[in-house]
């Protein structure tokens, strides 16, 4: 047997070579590691009890006595402790103090131990207390001691108001002298846990038990449409790859899904529960009735039967692998981070309440107007009327289920662009494991964003084969025109950023099909027409263009420099350099028909047409939004609808589809060169995938930025009893910062206070700057209330009983609202006090 055909049967045996050294070298450390890329696996670590308030200092322990803390572990896996230090002036090197910590379990033994010399620590010095994993903590009850030598100056920060419920913090003296007074209840420490494998599956386990009905239910959901769709049967759809019918399903069933909510809004029609269920039930009959010959013959003829290929089993496994990192990165979470979450709550919440597509925040907010997008809303927002889930659980999940369906929809795209399982598997995995986008969306709450990346791929699929395709894509308008109006509806700015691919792709191609691509997109238009109409009726679009936020246009060097795609970037534009060397003569030659021969590319023929194009179109597409958007810096007009840091994180796309087709086509190339070489391509890929699939894995595990996380599950209680206990007319001061130039946003659990319990806030979620009359009093408060020294003097009580105010929420993350120093306000009154959340009534209630 010649030896590249033994290779090509037995190749994977020689990439589990490549597998095995990459596991043996992460095995002993990762040696030779350059310093300046991220380790491919470490620990997965994560906050378990973050007790971060400190006002006060306990006096430095000396040889008579210690301070103690007990706590109870919320997770298996206890690993470190971390503390701030406190001590009074700079430490002297001739200094011999000596303070000691020590971990007792819940049976009084000593697990650790560990002395510092306080020669070597400065005040306010951080400092995190290392020890052995602690397999089998989660509700075990541990306690923290310090002690010191009769020279120890070292001490730690504390808080003078009891914030967490499961534990204490107590001088114990060694003798019968008592111990020193001290106003500190509770320390200042935050608890670490390392999530290991066997933990985590027991985690993904759990979540799937209690969230497995939303996501079945939002499968259902969305692919309804397409579905329905597909039986009308304009595109040839029984001759596609079964994976990529049903990317297109989802697709068009997100896309189409906000076009019927708004036209039902527009006649109307109030949007229910029981109606969603008539719709979803109905729809998927009609899909089983209509297939049911299929079904029939399925059933009778085993020989017939089609068996999932190698490639389907692939994406499969690419799919549950996204799905399950994506649900353990959020495992500790009780709802979706930052500031647009609660935004997207508050929309969602809405929607619920009025049954139709938004135009005003009634009786949420008095806010009259909407110039926002809410496609992804009207999914939310039936999911919620469908099932009752709670919103933040709800919102959590389905971000994301839709961040781990993107896969699919990438791979339908590629393939759909060129027909090839291989590139579009590649791309598919690049975006589901080692890319720091779109995973990193979770992090900011930005499901709208999201949502449209979703449907992204395959609308630049289909307009692709509409320029680019045969007569029989010529129908394709259809979708086209669905899946942008789509779009459109569901985030504005992915929308524009589509404007381009289009231009790009139809210049390139001669001016190809130019009438079907006006077609389409009449049709769009017609159907988001309305919805034109009522943005221009409220907004001045001009004014809207010219606005421009100072610094907002910056080029977000983090998100580049973030994990390894930075170093994607540099193989798609290293990959790229024979197509782009290559186009001044392949662009004429390929309009003319003739056939040409680059290095290392074979024939371009129909293969230009077919991949070589697909690369050249994406890389001018980035390139001229680039241009476009880089306007500051060329000394051009720019504006703040649309900015650099926007466009950067949708880059993910066409780097994946880029990468997965040049990738596809490299490795065919190499594998008809000599065998020795084929031979270490095999050992090659398989060492390069397991590299980028384990530092991926860990990665999405840990993408979450853990200061963007303003919602703790301790709130989640506080709200329900706010909601059962204060009155409806309640007006509430939570605390806020600002986010986004003049804007003001909840900096803790307060900022969904609105959409989950109706009442009024001082800074309600960002939606209240579209009231002049709202946006002046929220940030006139907020400039007043950060300015505030004194929150336990009585006359700042009754400067906020006079604004109007009738009680104050704190949650567990905290701002500029001391609940100690409230606690001690004569004019306030506790009503509420657990696990570091706190409401205060004013004055008397």
């Amino acid at each position: 047997m010649p030896p590249l055909t033994m290779l090509k049967k037995w190749g994977w045996l020689f990439a589990l070579l490549g597998v095995f050294a990459v596991a043996a070298w992460d095995w002993y450390g990762e040696p030779a590691r350059p310093s300046g890329i991220a380790a491919m696996t470490a620990p997965i670590t994560a906050n378990d009890i973050s007790q971060g308030r400190l006002n006060a200092v306990p006096p430095a322990p000396g040889g008579r006595w210690r301070i103690r803390q007990e706590f109870v572990a919320g997770h298996d896996g206890l690993s470190a402790i971390e503390l701030i230090l406190a001590r009074n002036g700079e430490p002297d090197p001739e200094e011999d103090g000596r303070l000691t910590l020590t971990l007792f379990d819940e049976h009084g033994q000593a697990i650790t131990e560990q002395a510092l010399l306080t020669r070597h620590f400065h005040h306010n010095d951080t400092y995190t207390f290392a020890f052995p994993t602690q397999f089998n903590a989660a509700g075990r009850r541990y306690a923290l001691e310090l002690s010191g030598n009769q020279t120890n100056r070292l001490t730690v920060w504390g808080y003078d108001l009891d914030v967490y419920d499961n534990g204490q913090m107590t001088l114990m003296a060694a003798t019968d002298e008592p111990a020193p007074d001290t106003a500190v209840q509770d320390l200042r420490f935050i608890t670490r846990y390392q999530l290991t494998w066997r933990a985590a599956v027991m985690v993904l386990a759990r979540q799937l038990w209690h969230d497995g009905a939303i996501i079945l239910l939002a499968l259902l959901f969305l692919l309804l449409p397409g579905a329905l769709l597909q039986r009308l049967r304009p595109l040839p759809w029984r001759q596609w790859d079964r994976l990529a019918q049903m990317g297109t399903a989802l697709a068009l069933g997100t896309a189409t899904w906000p076009l019927v909510w708004y036209a039902f809004s527009l006649v109307g029609g109030r949007v229910t529960g029981w109606l969603l269920w008539a719709w979803v039930l109905g729809g998927w009959l009609l899909v089983i009735v209509g297939g049911r010959r299929r079904l029939i013959r399925y059933f009778r003829s085993s020989s017939r039967r089609p068996t999932p290929s190698g490639h389907h089993l692939l994406l499969l496994l690419i799919l549950l692998s996204g799905l399950g990192v994506r649900l353990l990165a959020v495992r500790d979470l009780a709802a979706p981070p930052w500031v647009d979450a609660g935004r997207h709550a508050l929309i969602t919440a809405v929607m619920v309440e009025n049954g139709r597509t938004i135009t005003d925040y009634t009786p949420f907010l008095p806010v009259v107007r909407f110039p926002y997008h809410f496609g992804f809303h009207t999914l939310s927002a039936s999911l919620t009327l469908m099932s009752g889930w709670e919103l933040p659980r709800l919102l959590l999940v389905f971000g994301q289920l839709l961040n781990a369906l993107v896969p699919l929809t990438v791979y339908t795209a590629v393939w759909l662009m060129v027909r090839r399982r291989g590139a579009a598997l590649l791309a598919a995995f690049l975006v589901a494991v080692p890319f720091f986008f779109p995973a990193y969306y979770a992090t900011w709450g930005r499901f709208t964003q999201l949502t449209a990346m979703l449907v992204m791929p395959v609308l630049l699929a289909f307009t692709w084969l509409l320029v680019r395709g045969g007569r029989r894509w010529q129908r394709g308008w259809v979708v086209v025109a669905l899946l942008a109006a789509g779009v459109f509806l569901i985030h504005f700015r992915v929308f524009i950023f589509y404007g381009p691919f289009v231009a790009v792709l139809w210049l390139v191609s001669g001016g190809r099909h130019g009438r079907w691509l006006v077609l389409a997109g009449i049709a769009g238009g017609l159907l988001v027409l309305p919805r034109v109409f009522y943005l221009n009726a409220i907004t001045d679009p001009l004014k809207t263009l010219a606005h421009n936020l100072p610094n907002y246009n910056e080029f977000p060097l983090a998100y580049y420099r973030a994990g390894w795609d930075r170093f994607f970037i540099w193989l798609a534009v290293t990959l790229s350099l024979p197509v782009l060397l290559g186009s001044g003569i392949l662009m004429p030659a390929t309009l003319m028909k003739r056939d040409l021969k680059v290095f290392p590319f074979p024939t371009l023929t129909s293969a230009y047409g077919r991949w070589a194009m697909f690369p050249l179109v994406l890389i001018a597409w980035v390139g001229l939004l680039f241009l476009l958007l880089a306007g500051e810096y060329l000394g051009l007009p720019s504006t703040s609808l649309v900015n650099l840091n926007s466009m950067y994180i949708i880059l993910f796309l066409p780097l994946a589809m880029c990468l997965g087709v040049l990738l596809d086509q490299g490795w065919r190339w190499w594998r008809r060169r000599h065998w020795l070489g084929v031979l270490l391509g095999y050992v090659a890929a398989g060492g390069c995938l397991t590299a980028v699939t384990l530092f991926g894995i860990q990665q999405q595990i840990n993408i979450l930025n853990p200061e963007t996380i303003l919602v703790r599950p301790a709130d989640i209680p506080a709200y329900t009893w706010l909601q059962t206990n204060l009155p409806p007319e309640a007006i509430v001061v939570v605390n806020a910062w600002k986010w986004l130039g003049s804007t003001w946003a909840g900096a803790d659990g307060g900022a969904w206070i609105v959409p989950l319990t109706g009442r009024a806030s001082s800074t309600p979620p960002a939606d209240y700057i579209y009231s002049h009359t709202l946006y002046q009093q929220v940030n006139a408060f907020n400039e007043a209330a950060t300015a505030v020294t004194d929150w336990s003097a009585p006359d700042t009580a009754d400067w906020l009983h006079q604004q109007g105010y009738t009680h104050i929420f704190v949650g567990a993350r905290g701002g500029f609202l001391d609940p100690a120093a409230l606690a001690r306000n004569p004019n306030l009154q506790m009503l509420y006090a657990q696990d570091g959340v706190f409401i205060f009534a004013i004055g008397d209630e």
